[in-house]
């Protein structure tokens, strides 16, 4: 049961930083492209790296952490449900190029943000 109350405290934490941070990069940089859920799903990619490294790799915090902050944190602030909408909105809409550019930057960039997380923690 304590678990649970770890990854809900994590997951309501990482909701309302999604939330906040989507709609402020929204108003900065314009809602004709999903800029907030890019840059939220990359951090998000990036963050998983270097916390699982630093958890469950180099051992550094205890595995509650990984609970609250990878299961719960990231699981709520990343944003992949809001990234498959998004891209078949922009295909639904006509707008293959830019659907094409979302949905392969996303993973492309992801899986880097990845990458470049496991060096950061490894270092």
């Amino acid at each position: 049961m304590f678990e649970l109350c770890v990854i809900g405290l994590g997951g309501a934490l990482g909701a309302i930083l999604r939330f906040v941070l989507g709609n402020t990069l929204t108003r900065i940089l314009g809602g004709n492209w999903p800029y907030g859920t890019f840059v939220i799903n990359l951090a998000g990619c990036f963050f998983m790296g270097v916390l699982m490294t630093v958890i469950v790799e180099r051992g550094l915090l205890p595995p509650i952490w990984r609970m609250f902050l990878c299961v719960g944190l990231l699981g709520g602030f990343t944003t992949f449900s809001s990234f498959g909408f998004e891209g078949f909105m922009l295909l639904a809409e006509g707008r293959l190029l830019e659907s094409l550019t979302y949905i392969g930057s996303s993973l492309g960039c992801g899986l880097i943000a990845v990458a470049m997380g496991i060096l950061v923690a490894r270092i």
